[in-house]
């Protein structure tokens, strides 16, 4: 992954992983790869993750860092209020979902605590929430440490937009 600046606040709503920053396309590229490893039941997504998690954060940061990021997806799979669309790993859209989870993950980093709760509770169930929380917070502070800072992105309109011209690409968790 080539290395951009990190951080950045105001950034328009992204539509494609190429609008996404390091640190977002992390979060994206191994949610998606992680969710395929469930699919498939194959730990050879998992594995990708992994490697990439100890890359970026080191063996122990790393491991601590997947932990949480497994604790998300977990309180997702289980507590899901519907079906969590995602696109494939090698896809250049973003799924409103997925935009969703890397406001989370922001939210989590900042210490935006409201702001990530009210984001768990829009994809998740209430027996969800806290466990989706504290895996973020857990996953953000870890990326934190290592220099992935997800960007505050603002505008008028927050809702971001989805892809709807091919709903065939998109695949759901749950």
């Amino acid at each position: 992954m080539p290395s951009l600046q990190t951080g950045r606040k105001d950034l328009p709503w992204p539509s494609s992983t190429l609008e996404l920053d390091l640190s977002e396309r992390f979060i994206v590229w191994s949610f998606r790869r992680w969710v395929l490893g469930l699919k498939q039941n194959s730990a050879a997504h998992w594995d990708m993750v992994w490697s990439e998690f100890s890359r970026q954060l080191g063996d122990q940061d790393g491991r601590d860092a997947l932990s949480g990021f497994a604790g998300m997806v977990k309180a997702l799979q289980g507590s899901a209020r519907r079906r969590v669309r995602h696109h494939p790993p090698c896809c250049p859209y973003l799924a409103a979902d997925e935009v969703c989870i890397l406001c989370f993950v922001t939210a989590c980093q900042n210490g935006q605590l409201q702001l990530a709760r009210s984001l768990a509770e829009w994809l998740v169930k209430t027996q969800g929430v806290e466990e989706m929380v504290a895996a973020g917070r857990r996953l953000g502070e870890l990326m934190q440490c290592h220099g992935l800072v997800c960007p505050e992105r603002r505008s008028e309109r927050p809702s971001p937009r989805a892809r709807e011209d091919s709903p065939q690409s998109v695949a759901m968790l749950r």
